[in-house]
């Protein structure tokens, strides 16, 4: 057996999931943006796209729901899984979405557990104030 050498991978982006979803980071966290409809149709492209960007071990997630115009069942459940997989590896997790958006949440019964943010600042504090009191 021969060793190789592996060499890092730079530059490394993450193509956009049909136009539906963007990453990036904000004070060290990543924030997956979603925008338009987040139907099942979206989640065949976003869902796989969600796996690797939580394969990537940030030190914080938020997920912004802000630019959704429509969410169904298929795409809450998509966002569920991600927060599932970040909480699971003891990592935080926020979600910024619009009054509109809040009223889904309580119509299906996942508001107290998502507990979302109004803004970004303000996620984004959540999430890194989770952060430091779990290293505390």
């Amino acid at each position: 057996m021969s060793e190789h050498a592996l060499a890092p991978v730079t530059g490394t982006t993450w193509p956009p999931p049909g136009g539906r979803a963007r990453l990036y980071a904000a004070d060290a966290v990543l924030v997956v943006a979603l925008q338009g409809d987040v139907d099942l149709a979206a989640t065949l492209s976003v869902r796989p796209w969600l796996d690797s960007v939580a394969a990537l071990r940030a030190p914080g997630y938020v997920v912004d729901l802000r630019a959704v115009t429509f969410i169904d069942s298929t795409g809450l459940s998509m966002v569920l899984g991600l927060r599932r997989r970040v909480t699971e590896a003891r990592v935080p997790f926020g979600l910024v979405c619009a009054t509109r958006m809040r009223r889904l949440l309580v119509a299906h019964g996942t508001l107290e557990l998502l507990r979302p943010s109004t803004t970004l600042d303000e996620a984004l504090a959540d999430v890194t104030r989770t952060g430091e009191n779990r290293h505390a």
